[in-house]
């Protein structure tokens, strides 16, 4: 496997990192494979670890070159900085698809919550000037050939939001053990204000741009997911299925949020009541092979 940290733009600080599986022998000396993108989650306030390598290796393992984007966080770097890095990603990605046997039109991007949003920015906003004349190419050099969305934040309903927070929550947080959500919140990080109109967010509420040149989505979540409200799942699907746009939706009864693999390896044991969510990987693997393979 071939490890390699690449900058990928000279005005951020985003990093791609690479599982690319070494190439095989004899008869199947030179085989092209398909490759995933990950997109772990944070809010756009930090980027979550058990949502990036864990999930690029078990792509891996299942004969995938894997790839974990660390994008840009925090109101300094407001929409669109992670999604020019993203498409910077499927770039290169693509360009050297000869060098680690890739096949150019099975580059998927997987991404989580808040990666969920920046996954879905690509494959809604990848035909926009805006952002394939920002990295001087054409839409095609940028287009991801599939979504996978896990929990994805979409509307940015903010149904979480003003909650307070328990104490045992901030002593996590001081600890460093979880993620640190103080500080400005999701809305206002990509629109990089504290006091944002209805019209910032408006262009940020992805389901508003959904058309039929979306690449097919896979989407998945729990109707007991506290930060991210259903309604972002089941309406996405739905605009899907009125733009013609392959979607398939996975909503489980219950389950918390943030869990990447749902497994031992990368999640807290007293998160994993709900064992059978880890079934999303082996189903997305499946529609895959059915969809984009």
């Amino acid at each position: 496997m071939t490890a390699l940290k690449i900058k990928l733009l000279t005005n951020s600080n985003a990093v791609l990192t690479t599982y690319v599986l070494d190439d095989e022998q004899y008869s199947r000396k030179g085989i092209k494979k398909p490759a995933v993108i990950v997109c772990p989650g944070g809010g756009y306030t930090a980027v979550s670890h058990n949502e990036g390598e864990p999930v690029a290796l078990a792509f891996a393992a299942n004969g995938y070159h894997a790839f974990v984007l660390d994008y840009s966080v925090k109101i300094d770097n407001p929409f669109p900085k992670a999604l020019l890095e993203l498409a910077a990603a499927v770039k290169i990605v693509r360009s050297r698809a000869d060098e680690w046997n890739i096949l150019t039109d099975k580059i998927i991007i997987c991404g989580f919550s808040a990666g969920g949003h920046l996954a879905a920015s690509l494959g809604v906003f990848f035909e926009q000037a805006f952002v394939h004349e920002a990295l001087g190419c054409n839409s095609y050099e940028i287009r991801p050939d599939a979504l996978i969305l896990g929990y994805p934040a979409l509307s940015l309903d903010p149904v979480s939001e003003g909650r307070e927070l328990s104490r045992e929550m901030i002593e996590k947080m001081e600890k460093g053990e979880m993620m640190d959500f103080r500080g400005p919140n999701i809305r206002q990080i990509l629109t990089g204000k504290l006091d944002f109109t209805d019209e910032d967010l408006e262009k940020l509420n992805l389901l508003r741009h959904v058309y039929p040149g979306v690449p097919p989505v896979f989407i998945f979540g729990t109707y007991t997911d506290p930060i991210i409200p259903v309604s972002d799942l089941t309406d996405m699907a739905a605009i899907c299925k009125e733009n013609n746009v392959p979607c398939e939706l996975h909503l489980y009864n219950c389950g918390p949020h943030g869990q990447g693999l749902y497994k031992p390896h990368s999640t807290e044991i007293m998160m994993l009541s709900n064992q059978h969510m880890d079934t999303w990987f082996n189903l997305a693997l499946s529609w895959l092979e059915e969809t984009v393979l």
